[in-house]
């Protein structure tokens, strides 16, 4: 009987320590939807600070995103070695966004080249994919509803080239990455689960 409810514990301590580890993945949604924000707002308030020379907004997102890169895979080093081990899922999860960041590189790259290229719709449209892949392991919903919203948002403006992709920016990143972070953050650990 001693070793059957010791068992119990155990189990109940695992998956209540998966459950706590989500609450770093929801800091990088939340930290990456305000840094997008941020940066889209400035660039929309002020264009012509931003795009001064022929390359300036190209170095104004690359820079930005770079030390915001470097903060955040910071953030997430500490985070594993406060916690001390590394779950398949977070493993899975780590995978993904590597892949989506080498996925940003390699669109950032191509619209250098090509001139007529715009990187944000190919970018949004690779964050939706992501963004529902992330939210089906996880099991939840906030998530991939946020990735179909972006999938969505993303079709609708390939339809609609002439709409401001700054706005487009700040609207696809709150939608779908902001509000679902924030919601995964304040999420009850019951809502949370372990595939």
């Amino acid at each position: 009987m001693d070793n059957t409810k010791k068992h119990i514990e155990t189990i109940a301590s695992v998956i209540k320590s998966t459950k706590e580890n989500l609450k770093p993945l929801s800091i990088n949604f939340i930290f990456w939807g305000i840094f997008v924000n941020i940066l889209s707002i400035f660039h929309y308030t002020f264009p012509s600070l931003v795009q001064s020379t022929k390359y300036s907004a190209f170095l104004y997102w690359i820079i930005s995103s770079i030390i915001g890169l470097v903060f955040m895979v910071y953030y997430n080093t500490k985070t594993r070695k406060n916690i001390g081990y590394e779950t398949h899922l977070s493993r899975v999860i780590k995978i993904i966004w590597i892949v989506f960041s080498i996925s940003w590189f390699y669109v950032i790259i191509l619209s250098f080249f090509l001139k007529n290229f715009h990187p944000v719709p190919s970018i949004l449209f690779l964050l939706s994919l992501i963004l529902i892949m992330t939210g089906l392991i996880i099991k939840f919903n906030q998530i991939i509803f946020g990735g179909i919203f972006l999938l969505i948002f993303t079709f609708y403006l390939n339809l609609n080239p002439g709409i401001n992709l700054l706005l487009v920016n700040i609207v696809g990143v709150s939608l779908g990455m902001l509000l679902p972070g924030l919601s995964l953050f304040y999420s009850k650990s019951t809502n949370n689960r372990d595939g």
